[in-house]
């Protein structure tokens, strides 16, 4: 989780019991902030303390501040662990490297509406606790949204190009495919009558229409 590329959360604990071991710690990191999404989802981030967090964990209160500093680092590090997979995904499936942009956003957009639809509850939490990040880590969290935004406008802008996609306007398609790529978690209580499958279906021939002016 701590490598050069990811989110380094404010005020993270520099005193850790496997300082040899990087992977162990990364592991212990992880295991906390899964179980802590989960208190975040049922009781909300105000609600939640850091004694239900040990209680949940298993890790008693003195040596969870080994791993953890604080509350607010934990949903820094939830964010990290949720927003990092799909941009992960694209660069080691060399989707990025599709020269075809037909083919390249069919690709893109059925793996990230897949991780996002399985994820939907950690999505929710997070767009639910947006406020409550920290300044300087909100502006890094933005940046990511943007930077998913502007993958999707260069492949648009491509297939306009190419002349198989028709939009008006590229970035603005690109903002919309990414807010839609948020439907299920924020509108999945009025969407219980579909599959899993049968959503993911229908998701991606909404957005792909909207772009490819013959997709079938």
């Amino acid at each position: 989780m701590n490598d050069q590329h990811s989110i380094k959360a404010p005020g993270a604990a520099q005193t850790l019991p496997e300082t040899g071991n990087p992977e162990a710690v990364n592991k212990r990191q992880s295991q906390i902030v899964k179980k802590a999404s989960r208190l975040f989802i049922k009781k909300g981030y105000a609600q939640t303390t850091m004694r239900d967090i040990s209680k949940a964990t298993g890790i008693n209160l003195g040596n969870l501040y080994n791993y953890i500093s604080s509350k607010e680092d934990i949903l820094c590090l939830a964010f990290e662990t949720y927003h990092d997979p799909a941009v992960a995904w694209l660069e080691r499936k060399g989707v990025l490297d599709i020269e075809d942009p037909k083919e390249q956003l069919q690709t893109a957009l059925h793996q990230i509406l897949i991780m996002t639809h399985d994820v939907m509850n950690d999505i929710l939490m997070m767009y639910r606790e947006t406020r409550v990040l920290p300044p300087k880590f909100l502006k890094i969290v933005l940046k990511k949204e943007s930077d998913l935004v502007d993958f999707f406008e260069k492949i648009i802008t491509r297939g306009m190009e190419k002349k198989v996609f028709r939009v008006r306007d590229p970035f603005f398609a690109a903002n919309m495919l990414v807010f839609q790529l948020s439907l299920y978690p924020l509108r999945s209580w009025n969407l219980k009558r579909y599959t899993r499958d049968e959503f993911l279906a229908l998701a991606e021939e909404t957005i792909l229409k909207a772009i490819i002016p013959d997709y079938a």
